[in-house]
């Protein structure tokens, strides 16, 4: 996370707040930093959500006195350099023909989804948003892989599977021997190097963007962008961290598995993250709800193209992204 270069706590605390017109001279207490959020944040989100802002406060008030002392204040002032200095990158998550009009399309899965709505707003963001970057993922898996309901006859299912071989359908959930791991079973899709696997023709592509295969390894199911490495660590972590990056905006398919799980980790990275509600479609509607739940509970945004685009184009911060990130910096 970008940081003040001066390194006197002082000096850098008010080369940040004078920004603001805040008066450093006196007690920095909560009224002070109200004040400031008011200004940083929009004030009917600091209004409705001022729970966030007394709780963000608290975390950098160590010593609990019920006021910023140099050091406390000096945390501080880099948790809004971050905010007013973002780097933001566009995570588009398996935007692929499989999942719009192939062998796992949305629309087949019963439930009401359509892929192709995800096309026209997310294109708007990748013409009209001033991302820093902005990162493709794909499902790229090989024939073999575990993943694909046609594949059982290559491995053995656990005796704790409550379905069995003989009874087991396309998206049933099964547990398998070796590896030993709970699994959904899917149509096969996204095979490397076909069709399926291919961004759609229609989605726009940075010429400057970045590319995530996922999904690789025969006996391991990927649903999340921040795949690991067998060394543990995650290509697209390692490209945020290279861009220096603080704002995460995740959008694509499927809503209720890939994007949640990307958005997940991200979070649990540390990133400030929104999920772009309008530019996601998943698989059923209640996994999506819930999904919305627990990427708010694990401190993201779920918001709409019209206000990413305000954050990113409009110099706007949103202070539920802002309270996650003061939760990280001091956790």
């Amino acid at each position: 996370m970008a940081q003040p270069a001066n390194d006197d706590p002082w000096s850098s605390s008010v080369t940040v707040l004078s920004r603001f017109g805040v008066e450093v001279q006196g007690t920095f207490d909560y009224e002070k930093f109200r004040a400031l959020c008011a200004q940083l944040f929009d004030a009917d989100e600091v209004e409705q959500h001022e729970w966030r802002a007394r709780e963000v406060f608290e975390l950098f008030d160590a010593d609990a006195d019920g006021a910023l002392n140099d050091q406390e204040l000096h945390r501080c002032c880099n948790w809004i350099h971050a905010t007013i200095n973002p780097v933001n990158v566009l995570i588009v998550v398996d935007v692929q023909n499989d999942f719009i009009d192939g062998t796992l399309a949305l629309r087949k899965c019963g439930y009401g989804q359509e892929g192709l709505e995800v096309l026209k707003p997310i294109n708007r963001l990748l013409k009209d948003g001033r991302w820093d970057k902005v990162i493709y993922s794909q499902d790229w898996h090989p024939e073999n892989h575990i993943s694909f309901f046609d594949n059982l006859a290559m491995r053995e299912f656990h005796p704790e599977s409550k379905i069995t071989k003989e009874i087991a359908k396309p998206f049933d959930t099964v547990v398998f021997l070796q590896p030993h791991l709970t699994q959904i079973l899917w149509p096969r899709h996204c095979v490397m190097n076909t069709w399926g696997a291919e961004l759609h023709k229609d989605l726009l592509i940075l010429p400057s963007s970045e590319r995530i295969y996922k999904g690789q390894h025969p006996e391991k199911e990927t649903y999340s962008a921040f795949e690991k490495d067998t060394d543990g660590s995650s290509e697209l972590n390692k490209i945020l961290s290279a861009a220096g990056a603080t704002h995460l905006y995740v959008c694509g398919i499927a809503y209720d598995v890939c994007v949640k799980q990307t958005c997940l980790d991200g979070l649990w990275y540390g990133y400030r993250l929104a999920v772009i509600d309008d530019c996601c479609r998943g698989v059923k509607p209640d996994d999506i709800t819930a999904t919305k739940k627990l990427i708010t509970e694990n401190g993201g945004l779920v918001t709409c193209s019209d206000h990413v685009l305000s954050l990113v184009n409009e110099g706007k911060h949103s202070l539920v992204m802002a309270h996650h990130a003061a939760k990280i910096i001091m956790s």
